[in-house]
Formats: C-alpha cells, structure tokens, sequence
C-alpha cells in the first residue's frame, strides 16, 4: 500500500520496497483481459448503435483504449512476462442486448468495473514508478470513458423525456 506520508516528501519520486517484476506481469495480465473484454463490447456497441454521433464519440475514446492495451501488454513484455492477447476470444461472445441507452448504461457499468480494478491497483499495491504512472494514465482515460458516457446517456434520457 502506498505511503503517503513518501508520496508527500517525494512527490513522484520513490524510496522503499515495491513489486517485483514477476509480480507486476501477475498483476496486470488480469487488467489486460479485462480491457480487451472491455474493449470487444464497445466494438459491439459501435456495431449495434443507432445513433451516428454516439458511434463517432465511442469510436475516438476507443482509439486511445486500444494504445492502452498495448501499453499495459509493453509493460508486462519489459518485465520479461507473456502478456495476455485475447485471441481465445470470439467478437461473436460479446454482444450488448437492449435499447440503444440499455447498451451505453451496460458499457458504463462494465467501464466503472475496469477503473474501480484500476483504482484498487493503483492505490493498494507498490508498484514500480513507471507501471504506477501508467496506472495514472489509464484511470484517468477510463475516466474520460465514464464521462463520455454518462453524457451519452443523459442525453438519450432527455432527448426520451
């Protein structure tokens, strides 16, 4: 668990034990797979969407999603691991069912799970200074994710009422 009394002092500079490599690439495999999984629903809702502007919004965060992914799968390459690839996995597999507002507030659920998942690694594990500033950097683009969303589906909500 993080310090924060070395977060303080240090800033973002680090001091102290933290997570081997082994136990990095043990670490995030697990977010490796869930974001690709993550990632295949969005694909779904891009396909099953009826709104052309929802899909055009979903398409620009997914360009950043997809980097993340190969981020994550880079790390775990530079720590000497085997990086989950998803290829036992069929696009068929993931389907979002529901009104075109059900898709977006199952995307969201799904989504908040991914950066709750981050959130817990970035905050209860040590991990090496540079995996810690990709975990920043991937929360903060689920965030923009989550944002997106929640806008989406306000906006379906009212344009509904």
């Amino acid at each position: 668990m993080p310090n924060p009394v070395k977060e303080l002092l240090l800033g973002r500079g680090w001091a102290g034990k933290t997570i081997s490599r082994a136990e990095t690439v043990e670490r995030l495999n697990p977010l490796v797979r869930q974001h690709i999984e993550l990632n295949h629903y969005y694909r779904a809702a891009l396909r099953s969407h009826g709104d052309p502007a929802v899909v055009e919004a979903l398409q620009r965060v997914q360009k950043t999603a997809r980097a993340d992914v190969g981020k994550l799968t880079e790390t775990i390459h530079s720590c000497g691991g085997t990086p989950y690839n998803g290829t036992d996995l069929k696009s068929k597999d993931f389907a979002l069912e529901g009104t075109d507002t059900e898709m977006l507030r199952t995307l969201q659920n799904m989504e908040q799970e991914f950066h709750d998942a981050l959130v817990h690694e970035r905050k209860n594990v040590e991990h090496q200074m540079r995996t810690r500033g990709l975990l920043e950097a991937l929360t903060s683009n689920s965030k923009e994710r989550l944002d997106l969303l929640g806008d989406l589906i306000e906006r379906a909500d009212a344009a509904a009422a």
